[in-house]
């Protein structure tokens, strides 16, 4: 009879795997490292995932889930898009500087071959909420000429570069002060110019 999983074990090893995932990557660390960093027995890793690479997979979609429920908790329904737009961004900011290196393991495996394609197909609604939010932005004619790519590129990309100057303790202001300047760069970067369309805005 199998022994029950334990999910503080679990745990465990997915935290001493996003540690040394984010500084090592994925090839240069082996399972036994892992194992070793959670404090479990050799082997354990894989009563709980099969393989490394599902390992890799729950983490990545684990990170997924997370962000998407900032983003829906984010939006605030009959405020004006731009306002959603800004607080989403604000929100998803904030949660990155609590968890860095989840941030960073997110970053650095989005585009990984090392996450299989069933992993992407299931996580590709988690953020489904961020593209509707861009559609009200076209709709509202205040993302007008910036296309679904640059949109996220502007929202996501800039985000990883301050974790990264946070962690190595250069950031020029405080962590609050950082996020509000780079709500109001993100939006100086996209938004039509004040007349150009502002009187097209809605809720």
């Amino acid at each position: 009879m199998s022994r029950p999983v334990s999910e503080e074990k679990r745990k465990a090893l997915m935290e001493a795997a996003i540690d040394l995932f984010s500084i090592q990557g994925f090839h240069a660390t082996p399972t036994q490292q892992i194992s070793d960093r959670a404090g479990v027995s050799a082997g354990t890793l894989f009563r709980y995932f099969r393989t490394k690479e599902d390992l890799i997979d729950a983490l990545y979609s684990s990170i997924h889930r997370a962000l998407a429920d900032v983003v829906d908790e984010a939006i605030r329904p009959g405020t004006p898009v731009e306002e959603q737009i800004k607080n989403v961004k604000r929100q998803v900011l904030h949660w990155m500087f609590e968890h860095p290196k989840q941030a960073l393991f997110f970053e650095r495996f989005a585009s990984s071959p090392n996450i299989t394609n069933k992993a992407k197909e299931k996580i590709s609604f988690h953020l489904s909420a961020l593209d509707e939010l861009y559609q009200r932005g076209i709709s509202r004619g205040i993302l007008t000429g910036i296309n679904r790519e640059v949109f996220l590129a502007n929202f996501w990309c800039p985000n990883f570069m301050l974790i990264h100057l946070y962690l190595f303790g250069r950031l020029q202001s405080g962590v609050e002060e950082t996020i509000e300047q780079a709500v109001a760069s993100m939006w100086s970067g996209m938004a039509q110019k004040e007349g150009d369309c502002r009187v097209r805005q809605g809720t």
